[in-house]
């Protein structure tokens, strides 16, 4: 029993660190997205709902994926983030108010790859995003 009591929080232990460090990986990347050069993305795409294996739990809160496109020297580039809604149906009318916007990002000139989107928030949701909302 002691044994199962340790490997459990050794555990929680270990995912707690890469928890810690996948935030301070994003932490320093929004601080150094400061002095990017910056340049004006597309959103391409917004779909609503969670994915998983949990993806049929019963939800009050959506999340919905965008992705976004932007240009740098003539290369394209894609991002990800998401926003969160209390509702199937404001998902989708989320979707639709962004599908198609304009919005400026910042990207690492050493690593065109890597952008982050200035806005905090979009059409009223908070705009979420990360490592792992990022391709690079």
């Amino acid at each position: 029993m002691r044994l199962a009591i340790e490997a459990f929080e050794l555990l929680f232990l270990v995912v707690f660190f890469v928890f810690v460090l996948i935030d301070a990986r994003y932490t320093f990347r929004r601080r150094a997205s400061k002095n990017w050069p910056a340049t004006t993305a597309m959103i391409r795409s917004g779909i609503v709902g969670f994915r998983g294996p949990f993806a049929w739990i019963p939800r009050v809160l959506y999340r919905v994926h965008f992705t976004y496109s932007y240009s740098v020297n003539g290369i394209e580039y894609s991002g990800r983030f998401f926003c969160l809604t209390r509702g199937k149906e404001r998902g989708e009318t989320l979707c639709q108010a962004l599908v198609g916007k304009s919005v400026p990002v910042k990207y690492n000139d050493q690593k065109p790859e890597v952008a982050l989107l200035t806005e905090d928030e979009l059409a009223g949701k908070r705009v979420m995003q990360g490592p792992s909302w990022t391709y690079h």
